[in-house]
């Protein structure tokens, strides 16, 4: 094991209430790799706690006590991107938005509602008519500017997390990020608005797979997501701190 330095979540970035959510973690730990990482979420991410990284072979891992807690592996994207909604359609579908468990009203930096302007991204996805996809249009706040007019590449993971649960099988069911790769294809500004669009590719048992996907307004793609979720017991959904 080669040591690499380490990361720290803070408090300000849960998905669940007592841990770190997980795209915005996937994506901190990203700017230790420059070719792209498919990251698995192994354990709940501790919360302004230091996790010591090391370099395991091809990977890097993410620990806490030894345990670890984020494992970044070699490989990329493998989704092509369907055609988007039109920013009007993902208006209409973020108006009426449904919960997948971690959102609805809490306070997940992504999605949740219980929080300040500036404070959280404020993505509430809805769906796009019958269709196992979801959609919204986000105006990045500019306390997530990178200092050059775009989205620090961390809110950027963080903004391909959520959306795709809302584009699973089932609204009233937990669900939690199991693993996650993102490239961004493109600067994404702040201040504009940009299309947010998710759709379900497949389920087995208990895991289930989506895409997610950010465009400029006149359709450019800007970055996208493979993300793995994974649907949880009543027994483990009864265990998250609400």
């Amino acid at each position: 094991m080669q040591p690499v330095g380490d990361i720290t979540i803070a408090s300000a970035f849960n998905g669940p209430p007592s841990s770190g959510n997980g795209g915005y973690a996937a994506g901190v730990l990203s700017r230790l790799f420059e070719a792209p990482h498919i990251v698995r979420i192994s354990a709940p991410i501790p919360l302004d706690t230091a996790l010591a990284v090391t370099r395991q072979d091809d990977k890097l891992v993410a620990t806490s006590g030894g345990m670890p807690i984020l494992t970044a592996r070699p490989g990329g994207v493998t989704l092509t991107p369907p055609a988007p909604p039109s920013m009007e359609a993902a208006q209409e579908a973020g108006q009426n938005p449904t919960y997948f468990g971690a959102g609805g009203v809490s306070t997940c930096f992504v999605c949740g509602r219980n929080r300040k302007e500036g404070e959280g991204l404020h993505i509430h996805c809805g769906r796009l008519g019958d269709k196992l996809e979801a959609a919204a249009v986000w105006t990045p706040h500019a306390n997530f500017d990178d200092g050059h007019g775009h989205v620090r590449p961390e809110y950027v993971w963080a903004a391909l997390d959520c959306p795709g649960g809302f584009a699973l099988p089932e609204i009233e069911t937990t669900y939690l990020l199991g693993e996650m790769v993102a490239a961004q294809h493109r600067p994404v500004p702040t201040g504009a608005p940009v299309i947010i669009h998710a759709w379900h590719e497949w389920s087995k048992g208990r895991k289930h797979f989506a895409g997610t996907a950010l465009y400029a307004a006149d359709g450019t793609l800007l970055a996208q997501a493979d993300t793995l979720w994974i649907e949880l017991t009543p027994e483990q959904t009864g265990n998250l701190v609400s």
